[in-house]
């Protein structure tokens, strides 16, 4: 009686079992970069976003000479960061309440958009000083708005788009005290003087003579 040998199925990668579906966020082919989403904020109110830009560089002057061929470029160091970002607001089918299970208290999920833009809006002209800006992937930023536009357009109802452009704040300039290992020398100094001008005036007053 011939042997038979029944085929033996050659399991297929790209095929993955009913009862180990795998999601979105458990993808490992590059996809998992979506659970790291933060919601997006300034000054702690929120927003959707749509694309944001990160735009900075190295401040170089470039030198050209008479008489010389090859330039020399001057690096001035890092040029400001600047965050250009489109956001919008758009409602919700149902407003979120506080207290419901089902639909917690979120103010992007709201039937209208109105009170959230206004809030926006108050946030970014109506705030002196720097705020964080929080985007989607980009982490905490120290961030002043140097402006803004706000569309809203008929044929869109219930949706409102935000321009915003942030540059970083940084650091207040030097307020000229001395940090360096000659200043604290120079400043020694000038203590030692300024001492011993103290202490001969001193025993001038007492004495009347200072010997030499």
């Amino acid at each position: 009686m011939p042997l038979q040998l029944s085929p033996t199925p050659i399991a297929d990668p790209l095929i993955v079992p009913r009862n180990n579906a795998t999601t979105i966020l458990q993808l490992q082919s590059g996809i998992a970069w979506r659970q790291y989403l933060k919601r997006a904020s300034f000054r702690g109110e929120q927003f959707y976003v749509d694309t944001g830009v990160r735009e900075s560089g190295r401040r170089v002057v470039q030198h050209e000479f008479p008489k010389r061929d090859v330039p020399y470029a001057e690096d001035m160091g890092r040029r400001a960061r600047e965050f250009t970002v489109r956001g919008y607001l758009i409602v919700y089918p149902v407003s979120s309440n506080a207290g419901s299970p089902k639909f917690p208290n979120d103010p992007l999920k709201q039937a209208s958009y109105l009170r959230a833009r206004d809030k926006l809006i108050t946030a970014l002209e109506s705030t002196e000083g720097p705020a964080n800006l929080q985007l989607p992937l980009l982490g905490i930023l120290n961030v002043m708005c140097v402006r803004y536009r706000v569309t809203e357009e008929e044929k869109f109802g219930g949706y409102c788009v935000f321009d915003m452009t942030f540059t970083e704040f940084g650091l207040a300039p030097a307020n000229g005290e001395r940090v360096s290992s000659a200043g604290v020398y120079y400043a020694a100094q000038d203590l030692g003087n300024a001492t011993q001008t103290a202490l001969t005036a001193g025993i001038t007053g007492i004495s009347g003579t200072v010997s030499a």
